[in-house]
């Protein structure tokens, strides 16, 4: 006698090997699973046993699951009606398996996916991205179209992944969805790199006015090689990512420099940028501002840029949550460094330096460079 426990385990296999399946099926159909009925020998050896096992059927109630029953005669017991198999819809046997939410999250998200784009074939990419789908609530579904609308209507952007002009989009949120959007941005835009790029060159050099090119306009390089350059830029840039550095705009007399975070300190011990008026623009967060400050110990002659409350306040509606916020002081910024800082820490909210226009990047970046020159 099988008995509802015994079913949710079957329903857990049930969904382990089919759920992928069922959510790209349109009709999955049902799945029937027999319950062993007692025999009349079984009931007359233990009857409270069976009694207690057909109630526990009668007391079942799973939206989506019919138990089926059957008369059976006997001659000891006269007619008796026992359950004899149960079939469930995929919604059930979610529900039995103890993964309802997952299962309504991931058939929510699939419907909205096939709604967005009806002429697209998404069965295979909704089976490859199934699991991130079921941990989408409404608000990740709905960030989720919205990136794979702008990939569709921007094939060749060429923008970095964290550049993404879409409200909610990171670095982090690309760290853990990545996987999620590809198989569904390869299939939706017909482009396996869906016009994105990714990722640098691990301590980025570019020489920004050719005028100071002798050789590669941009490559990476050790501390001990930026020691050996020489070069006496009027003005050097250092950006805290990398993305940056490949997309500053031209500027005179400027070299870009990927400061590598908190590693950012160590270009003090480099003679000729020591001896430069320097900006730096980083992450608009709290730990950007903590690695300005640390920055500014070791170079005083260090300006901010594009990390003023001005800027914050155009691009308010690309902020995200900054998920772990330094809350310490912070020293050597400027007065309206700390008005941004304190405007930040209001909502602990976090602008990446990719997000900021580019328009808005280049007029601040040729006026910095100006003034610091």
């Amino acid at each position: 006698m099988r008995t509802p426990d015994d079913a949710a385990e079957w329903a857990r296999g049930q969904w382990r090997r089919n759920w992928k399946t069922w959510l790209t099926a349109g009709d999955p159909g049902v799945k029937s699973w027999p319950l062993h009925p007692p025999t009349e020998a079984q009931l007359a050896a233990d009857p409270d046993a069976v009694a207690r096992w057909v109630a526990s059927w009668r007391r079942l109630r799973v939206p989506g699951l019919t138990v089926e029953w059957a008369e059976r005669r006997w001659a000891a017991f006269g007619r008796q009606m026992v359950p004899l198999r149960i079939v469930a819809t995929p919604d059930a046997i979610a529900e039995l398996a103890g993964r309802r939410g997952e299962w309504r999250r991931a058939v929510s998200a699939a419907i909205r996916l096939q709604d967005e784009w009806p002429a697209t074939d998404l069965a295979a990419a909704l089976r490859a991205s199934a699991v991130g789908l079921a941990g989408l609530d409404d608000a990740g579904t709905d960030r989720l179209v919205a990136v794979l609308d702008w990939l569709a209507t921007h094939p060749d952007s060429g923008l970095w992944e964290r550049e993404l002009p879409v409200p909610g989009v990171d670095s982090k949120w690309w760290e853990r969805n990545r996987s999620l959007v590809e198989p569904l941005a390869a299939v939706i835009t017909g482009d396996v790199g869906h016009g994105l790029r990714r990722g640098g060159v691990n301590f980025l050099v570019r020489l920004l006015d050719e005028a100071l090119v002798v050789g590669p306009g941009q490559f990476s390089v050790d501390l001990v090689g930026l020691q050996q350059l020489d070069l006496a830029p009027d003005v050097v840039l250092i950006c805290e990512n990398k993305t940056n550095i490949e997309t500053a705009p031209p500027l005179p007399g400027v070299v870009a420099i990927h400061g590598g975070g908190v590693a950012a300190t160590r270009l003090a011990e480099v003679d000729w940028l020591a001896a430069a008026p320097v900006l730096y623009w980083g992450d608009f967060d709290s730990h950007g501002f903590r690695i300005l400050g640390r920055l500014r110990k070791v170079l005083p002659q260090v300006r901010s840029v594009l990390m003023d409350a001005g800027t914050l306040r155009d691009h308010a509606h690309l902020t995200v949550d900054e998920p772990r916020p330094f809350r310490g002081e912070i020293g050597y910024l400027t007065a309206a460094e700390l008005e941004a800082l304190a405007e930040l820490r209001r909502g602990d909210r976090r602008l990446e330096q990719e997000r900021i226009s580019r328009d808005h990047v280049r007029a601040s970046l040729a006026d910095a460079v100006l003034r610091a020159g």
